[in-house]
């Protein structure tokens, strides 16, 4: 995939923001546990897509 490591690198920045507010007890910091979630959770839901995307692959070129 092209843009992998943009999409970690985001979700990264994600969880590290949200995670500094939480330290620093900054104003809206209950808002950062969505984000962490969220966060979280869509870095899950886009490694499970791309390991079946890479197993795929693995089938496609093992037939070949």
């Amino acid at each position: 995939m092209k843009h992998e490591k943009l999409i970690y690198s985001i979700a990264c920045i994600i969880v590290i923001i949200s995670a500094a507010m939480k330290i620093l007890h900054l104003p809206y910091s209950n808002s950062s546990d969505a984000l962490l979630i969220f966060a979280f959770a869509g870095v899950s839901f886009f490694q499970g897509w791309y390991v079946t995307q890479l197993k795929r692959r693995i089938k496609e070129l093992e037939n070949k």
